[in-house]
């Protein structure tokens, strides 16, 4: 600030006289300072007045050089040399707002000072700037900053297209070439009793399913060779076929290492879905916290939930007989929030609306992964097969030693109660998905003892599931 830097040039001066005399320095400095602004518009000086009121230096006012206006008042009645000297002898200053002539235009503005004391002088030092200058310069600088964050935004959009159109590009390609891969195989596996075709590893593009295709031909080429043995068999026919059943077992104990090595590649390919799912989710969230949600990247956000939440149904279908889920307390509340929110801008995107009635303080001995297949997968159903326009209630609340979870939506009638939980099994095929959801609420919630309430009346479907406080452990 313009005061502080004439307080050290103030402060240097004095500690270095040069055989100088008090007086001296100080018409020194008052000339030095005079010169100290802004020569365009008269604005930014330095003014200088003693303890007891008495203008020591006014560059713009010369005529008041000398006078005592420590009782001078602006239109508004307030004394601004005396409120001046009273915040500059405070240990860092101090600021005041009053009305002052502006220099050029010659006419009253508002200004607001800082002031501040050189104590061993009785000396305050101020400077100021006139308000409407400063309001000039912030719509300036707002109107340049608004300019600039619109450019950002579209940069912004256009990039996260581009990875998104990048990302279902790749991934249609590699789904293209894994399912040609299988449906080969598949093939050859077809015909392989009639003439024992090989499988040609030329065919197959990845490195996974040509090791596949190497076993397979082993297997083809020994059971070709085993049932031209059979065909020879006579009268030893018992013994030889308790022996040829031996190595039938050995094939079949191969073949279903074969089948298990492609179930592997199968889930290692699901796995590698989660990556680009993953760098798009992060790279939304990072643009929502740096700048205002955007209409088209909430749709994308909710597509790539949508997604994520089949890969997560998928990836327990694969790990539910490698890992023991074990149970801990949860609190149900708090994490049911949390999905709540997740969903939200899924519902949003769908022209939905979900409402939570959860109460506080509802925990659980359960496993976190299979809670969330419950809450997930009902919250999404109830946005998948809800009218448009429509509201979801989600609700938690305690009844007795029991906690209730309960989804309602609005939507067409269920039909076939029965079926609902088997797999595969979707109320309506236009809808989308692959009919595992409620399968694997289903198999959760029996082998936890949740009890599973359904009901369906006039365009309103609840699906209800009641915890025990304290569940018994299954056997």
């Amino acid at each position: 600030m313009e005061t502080n830097r004439a307080l050290r040039f103030i402060r240097y001066k004095a500690l270095h006289p040069d055989g100088k005399s008090k007086k001296e320095l100080q018409k020194e400095i008052v000339e030095a300072i005079e010169h100290m602004r802004n020569e365009r518009d008269g604005t930014g000086y330095i003014f200088i007045y003693t303890f007891d009121g008495v203008n020591i230096a006014d560059p713009i006012l010369k005529q008041n050089s000398g006078k005592n206006l420590l009782n001078f008042k602006d239109p508004n009645g307030k004394k601004v040399i005396k409120e001046l000297i009273e915040v500059s002898k405070k240990k860092d200053g101090g600021f005041v707002k009053y009305f002052w002539n502006k220099p050029i235009v010659n006419k009253l503005s508002p200004k607001i000072s800082y002031a501040k004391a050189y104590k061993p002088w009785k000396w305050m030092v101020g400077s100021g700037v006139y308000l409407d200058n400063v309001q000039k310069v912030l719509k300036k600088r707002q109107e340049e900053y608004r300019k600039k964050v619109f450019k950002y935004v579209v940069q912004v959009l256009i990039f996260a297209l581009f990875i998104f159109l990048g990302s279902m590009m790749m991934y249609r390609y590699v789904t293209y070439l894994i399912t040609k891969d299988i449906n080969y195989i598949q093939k050859k596996f077809k015909t392989v009793l009639q003439n024992y075709d090989k499988i040609e590893r030329k065919n197959i593009i990845f490195k996974e399913f040509q090791e596949i295709s190497k076993y397979a031909n082993q297997m083809i080429a020994q059971m070709k060779e085993k049932t031209q043995a059979i065909n020879n068999l006579n009268k030893t026919l018992e013994k030889k076929v308790k022996t040829k059943t031996k190595m039938l077992e050995v094939a079949k104990n191969r073949a279903e290492e074969l089948l298990k090595m492609q179930d592997k590649f199968i889930k290692n390919a699901i796995h590698e879905i989660n990556t680009p799912l993953s760098i798009i989710l992060v790279n939304i969230e990072l643009y929502n916290l740096k700048y205002k949600k955007n209409h088209y990247l909430t749709k994308i956000e909710a597509g790539v939930k949508i997604i994520h939440n089949i890969y997560n149904d998928l990836s327990y279908l694969i790990k539910r007989d490698r890992l023991v889920y074990e149970k801990n307390r949860i609190n149900f509340s708090n994490f049911l929030k949390e999905r709540v929110e997740f969903f939200y801008d899924v519902a949003m995107g769908n022209s939905l609306e979900i409402v939570s009635d959860i109460e506080d303080g509802c925990s659980v001995d359960f496993n976190e992964t299979e809670l969330q297949r419950i809450c997930d997968n009902n919250i999404s159903n109830a946005i998948k097969y809800s009218f448009e326009k429509s509201k979801i209630l989600v609700k938690l609340y305690k009844q007795g030693d029991k906690i209730i979870f309960c989804v309602e939506n609005e939507g067409e009638n269920i039909e076939d109660f029965d079926r609902l939980f088997e797999r595969y099994y979707r109320e309506d095929t236009a809808r989308g998905g692959f009919g595992l959801g409620l399968n694997i609420v289903g198999e959760i919630c029996k082998k936890n003892m949740v009890e599973i309430q359904i009901k369906s009346k006039n365009n309103k479907n609840s699906f209800l599931y009641i915890f025990s406080t304290f569940p018994k452990e299954t056997a």
